[in-house]
């Protein structure tokens, strides 16, 4: 079953994945930047994210050349690999084969997982390791159960599992990538809270000790660990600092010093320069949008757009077959984004009134992935909840198991998708369609 989903993941990722054969969208920022760690160590212009991410592109250039396909590799592999962890996070949840496998199905069938899967952008690369990192804390949770006993040592809870450490591993691999990273790390730590003081039967005080052995052994895992991970992300620029922006921008204005303690201090006011540019990053672009919208779909982001005019089919310069038009649109599948609106106040009635453990885990990072955005007031990209496609399938599957039958509910489920796949694909994949045919895809005017 993993392999069998594993490569149904791939096969529509990798499907014609040199299609676009130019750069589109921010590719023209991120596989430049990638293109630069090799032949330079470090990016030209000054970086908006952290370098992992960009690294995962650049391992795929340097295996399969600067080209559509080697610049979207690494990322596609991303997108594959979240659809396996789907499937084994389901496994821990639910412990049966069938609901894990229709999860993973969802999120393998969505078109934003689909089509950030085939741009050489951050936000796949970032949903792997989020998602890392919640599986790792659901092993870290069973392997805890297993061996803890009444009256454990506070030591046991302050320590956790090796899982715990790895989930750590994976947070600083997160933020290393992009810094909304961070979120999981707030969605971990409850969840490992969770963990360590649900079914004991304790007294209020022993609980207080516990949860505070619990907090500050997080402190190590979970906060250290990450950030520790992600300086050691940076060691390419550290290497390369007399060639980077910031080197450039220090000399300048004078300081030419590429002593350590030269890059330490520029490199802490790189991370200054990167708070400051996100803060005061204007909302003017006109894909940008409310996330209080983002999970009704309200408004999809239109990364590619291509015609074949008049002009230039004399020309010659046609990328699409004449009367015909190419888009690519991060927009969810309708089969999977609206069904789960109905399982949202499903889960959180049955995590409050039927104390469902699986129901509470899977609202966690729901929750913690999403609300920080509207909570920042502030318009963005839809693509951001690249990272929450995986909870919305298991929000969806955990639903459908709390109807009366769930296997003709999880029928209906998966024909959904499979149906909304069907229809949507030329506007994932870049497929050339007629403008009527065209329309017929851009359901709402928000859309368009």
């Amino acid at each position: 079953m993993p392999l069998a989903l594993l490569a149904l993941a791939a096969a529509i990722r990798l499907w014609d994945l040199g299609d676009p054969v130019r750069l589109y969208f921010d590719e023209k920022y991120y596989a430049v930047d990638a293109s630069d760690y090799l032949t330079r160590g470090v990016e030209e212009g000054r970086p908006a994210h952290p370098p992992l991410g960009k690294w995962v592109i650049a391992a795929g250039i340097e295996l399969f050349g600067a080209t559509p396909f080697g610049w979207r590799i690494g990322v596609a592999t991303a997108g594959s690999l979240t659809v396996l962890l789907t499937y084994l996070s389901g496994l821990r949840l639910f412990r049966r084969m069938a609901p894990a496998a229709l999860a993973a199905v969802l999120v393998a069938l969505d078109g934003l997982a689909v089509t950030s899967s085939r741009i050489a952008m951050l936000d796949a690369v970032l949903a792997l390791f989020v998602l890392a990192a919640f599986w790792l804390v659901l092993l870290d949770r069973d392997a805890r159960r297993r061996t803890r006993t009444a009256g454990e040592s506070l030591r046991r809870s302050f320590v956790g599992s090796r899982y715990r450490w790895l989930a750590g591993l994976a947070l600083g691999l997160a933020v290393a990538t992009k810094w909304s990273g961070l979120l999981a790390v707030g969605l971990v730590g409850l969840l490992v809270l969770g963990t360590e003081l649900s079914g004991r039967g304790e007294t209020a005080r022993r609980a207080t000790r516990r949860a505070l052995a619990v907090t500050g052994g997080a402190v190590l895992s979970l906060l250290l660990v990450p950030a520790a991970v992600y300086v050691a992300s940076f060691a390419g620029w550290f290497a390369n600092y007399p060639e980077s922006y910031a080197a450039q921008q220090a000399c300048e204005a004078g300081d030419c010093g590429t002593s350590v303690g030269d890059r330490l201090g520029s490199w802490a006011q790189s991370q200054v320069d990167l708070v400051d540019y996100h803060v005061g990053l204007e909302a003017t672009h006109p894909y940008r949008s409310s996330p209080l919208g983002w999970p009704w779909l309200e408004r999809p982001v239109l990364v590619y757009a291509e015609s074949c005019t008049t002009a230039q089919q004399e020309d010659g310069e046609c990328e699409v077959p004449p009367d015909t038009r190419a888009r690519i649109v991060m927009l969810g599948n309708p089969g999977l984004w609206w069904p789960a609106l109905l399982a949202y106040p499903v889960l959180i009635w049955r995590a409050v009134a039927r104390r469902d453990g699986v129901a509470a885990t899977i609202l966690v990072p729901l929750a913690l992935l999403w609300a920080p955005w509207l909570a920042e007031n502030k318009p963005g990209y839809f693509f951001y909840m690249v990272p929450v496609v995986p909870f919305i399938a298991l929000a969806l599957v955990r639903a459908v198991q709390a109807t009366r039958r769930p296997r003709l509910a999880g029928a209906v489920a998966l024909a959904l998708s499979v149906a909304g796949f069907a229809f949507f694909a030329p506007v994932w994949l870049g497929i050339p369609l007629t403008s009527d045919a065209l329309d017929l895809r851009f359901w709402l005017d928000s859309w368009r």
